[in-house]
């Protein structure tokens, strides 16, 4: 119809353009010719003597309007929720994202921006020339939630208090290195270098009464304040690159040092640190409250429900922390964090407009990109995103395309504990039986090669991250020194992932398992359980991909995939039960450094069992590399650290995505800053 109707008007405008006339104009009839939608087409034909005129005239297009029910309230729904509020303990990404719109921070990301850095509490910095002292000058108008006045004795108070908590499950090594030395990872080793009193709470107590001051004293020195100047100074054992971005993050806030004692944390005394050395979330009493001085605070947390955040109406900011960000109170009253486990529910209040964004993992935005209307496209020249394109009345817009900085990737426990009393189920029998595994049966490299050939990465790619990834090429990140798409990295390869196990010699009797008359884990099989968090289905997928490969190779092999909820994922983590498991690292500074070290050496490195000859092998690599300022020569020692780690095979690395977020198109103000997570104050609705 629109063909014929095409032809008929180019015939009438043909003759239009042939014949003349001068006679007033008399309209004789409009004829409809498009309508979608609408947007109505119209053509009015005219008479002007012996002339017809032919003209077009579309009506203007109709604009849907998309307003929320209640733009006081910003609900957000995901599976996940925060394991504690603690700056000083927290260091997983959900309880982070509450803690940096409830406290804050010295300097913080200039928006999108995750290598530049804006004032925040201090309103400008000053570096020596040998990269050892950094001063702030912190703002005499910033204030507590309570009302009193921040001073710089309380920012000097919130660094020592979180080093001297400490605790390798903290991300307090992010400030012991810079600080004491690369290399010291918690200030443990401050009061006892050969390293026995990690995470041992009586041993800490029980420690020489004299080292504990020294230690104490030592931190001290390190960070020092001066409330009559209003600065805060920190002293560095070596010059650091990347120390400013170490202040931005959630375990850089500041807290009430007033607050804190009232509510049982340390008196900031050098007699009674040791006192709350290596807490754990649910002995710590500010894993449950929190008071500091940004535009939020928390009203009410039901666990395994929902968090529930409220505008501070007495907010210090006056100007602006980047170009037209809002000052003042948030314009958002209430932030409504709903944990939700199950992508049906969570779809369904997206659908209806009951939550103003939801956590879309990669494997069901089929279901989602119906209902987007309009598309936001990150221009990777640029550094932001193009303008948005509206293309339908749908009501969800999608921001795609940014680059990611977090990656999935699955971990190997070498020696995974199994308590005499009860064992560990994860672990099926304990043995090398058929029925389980011994607790050393990833310590064999030959095992630990096998469980990456037999991954097939571009069906991960394509079921779960919808082929909007690539496969990573060794720990850091594309762009980093140290990554080099050309290094070293595992294929699927079931032939070689069968060669790999025959090669193994779990049962330690000198023979391979390829040709042990008496059998080995080629001929008697295994059970073990993988784990992940539940509702993370990506990682799900990870786990039931890696099932069926090693299916494949050996009918014997059997991997179980076990869902557990987060805080439980994570307390597995830190006891070592898990054999095996699929989780994530969302980088806390812009920096290979920020990589290597926690997969390595810390984090995963100490909940995968890592042997300390293994860690040995690479730790002077790494501190070599993380003190080297120079690109060109950092990329040179990775490369040498990177063929040795693929060479161990502690990990199966995965691939890196890049980031979609959908959102209902009422709400305005978000940004791509993936260290930083979603800014609640930069945040309105219509």
């Amino acid at each position: 119809m629109r063909n014929k109707l095409f032809i008929l008007l180019s015939l009438i405008v043909a003759v239009s353009m042939v014949l003349a006339a001068c006679a007033p104009t008399e309209v004789v009839k409009t004829v409809v010719v498009e309508k979608e939608k609408e947007v109505v087409k119209t053509v009015e034909v005219l008479k002007e003597g012996q002339t017809v005129v032919v003209t077009a005239t579309p009506e203007p297009v109709v604009v849907a309007e998309f307003m929320s029910k209640d733009p006081t309230t910003l609900v957000e729904v995901g599976f996940g929720e925060a394991e504690g509020l603690d700056p000083a303990l927290a260091y997983e990404s959900a309880g982070i994202g509450v803690i940096q719109n409830i406290y804050e921070t010295l300097v913080f990301y200039n928006k999108e921006k995750s290598a530049e850095f804006v004032p925040n509490l201090a309103s400008e910095w000053t570096i020596s020339e040998d990269g050892l002292t950094y001063t702030f000058k912190l703002r005499p108008e910033a204030t507590f939630s309570d009302g009193t006045v921040m001073t710089a004795s309380d920012a000097a108070y919130s660094y020592q208090r979180g080093i001297l908590q400490g605790g390798t499950s903290s991300p307090q090594w992010l400030f012991t290195e810079p600080l004491f030395g690369i290399g010291t990872d918690d200030v443990a080793l401050l009061v006892d270098p050969e390293g026995s009193l990690y995470d041992d709470q009586e041993a800490m107590k029980a420690a020489d009464p004299a080292a504990l001051v020294a230690a104490c004293e030592k931190v001290k020195a390190a960070v020092v304040a001066d409330d009559a100047a209003g600065t805060l100074t920190f002293n560095l054992a070596q010059a650091y690159a990347p120390f400013l971005p170490t202040l931005a993050n959630g375990w850089g806030s500041v807290m009430s040092k007033a607050w804190v004692v009232a509510n049982g944390g340390w008196d900031g005394s050098c007699d009674t640190w040791q006192n709350f050395y290596a807490v754990n979330s649910e002995d710590d009493p500010f894993s449950i409250i929190a008071m500091g001085t940004g535009p939020y605070m928390l009203e009410s947390w039901t666990k395994g429900q929902e968090l529930v955040l409220v505008r501070n109406p007495n907010y210090w900011r006056t100007d602006p922390i980047w170009e037209g960000a809002p000052v003042g109170p948030a314009a958002i009253e209430r932030v409504v964090l709903k944990k939700v486990d199950e992508w049906g529910t969570r779809f369904a209040m997206l659908q209806a407009g009951d939550a103003d964004f939801a956590t879309v993992l990669r494997d069901v935005i089929a279901q989602v990109d119906p209902l987007v209307g309009e598309k936001c496209t990150y221009n990777i020249e640029t550094g932001t995103y193009d303008a948005c394109e509206a293309s339908s009345d749908q009501a969800l817009r999608l921001w795609i395309g940014a680059p990611n900085v977090s990656r999935t990737d699955v971990f190997l426990n070498f020696n995974i504990a199994n308590p005499a009393e009860g064992g560990n189920p994860l672990i099926g029998s304990g043995k090398l039986d058929g029925n389980g595994i011994p607790s050393d049966f990833f310590s064999d490299v030959h095992i630990r090669k096998a469980f990456n050939y037999c991954f097939d990465w571009d069906t991960f790619i394509q079921d779960a991250l919808a082929g909007e990834a690539i496969q990573s090429v060794g720990i850091p990140l594309p762009g980093m020194p140290g990554y080099d798409l050309n290094g070293p990295k595992y294929s699927f390869d079931l032939a070689k992932c069968e060669e790999e196990f025959k090669l193994a010699d779990v049962d330690k009797d000198g023979i391979a398992a390829g040709e042990d008359p008496e059998g080995d884990v080629w001929t008697t099989g295994f059970r073990l359980q993988a784990a992940f968090n539940i509702g993370n289905t990506t990682r799900q997928t990870v786990a039931e991909i890696l099932a069926g490969d090693l299916a494949q190779v050996n009918e014997l092999f059997s991997v179980e995939t076990i869902g557990l909820p987060w805080p439980t994922f994570l307390r597995n983590q830190r006891a070592l039960t898990l054999p095996l498991f699929i989780s994530g690292w969302i980088e806390d500074i812009h920096d290979p450094h920020n990589w290597y070290q926690p997969y390595i050496l810390g984090t995963y490195g100490r909940r995968q069992s890592l042997p300390a000859d293994l860690k040995a092998q690479f730790e002077a690599q790494i501190n070599a590399g993380v003190a080297e300022s120079d690109p060109a020569k950092r990329s040179e020692i990775y490369a040498k650290l990177n063929q040795e780690i693929y060479d161990a095979a502690p990990q199966v690395i995965l691939a890196i995505p890049t980031v979609r977020h959908y959102e209902q198109r009422w709400v305005e103000g978000y940004f791509t800053n993936p260290i930083l997570g979603f800014y609640y104050y930069a945040f309105s609705k219509k």
